[in-house]
């Protein structure tokens, strides 16, 4: 998080309410952004290895 919302090193920070209002919407955004892929890759991988695991058994 702190990537996304600060510049630098942590040492520069939103301080006005349309800053940190901004800041929250670009959060927001960069955790779906990342979220929303790794939920679906991790649901194929698993579904990957159900279907190669019944293979196995027959």
């Amino acid at each position: 998080m702190t990537s996304l919302t600060t510049v630098g090193y942590g040492d520069a920070y939103p301080v006005t309410a349309g800053g940190r209002m901004f800041t929250a919407v670009i959060l927001l955004a960069g955790i779906a952004i990342v979220a929303a892929p790794a939920g679906l890759v991790a649901t194929a991988l698993r579904r990957a290895g159900e279907e190669t695991k019944e293979d196995e058994r027959s």
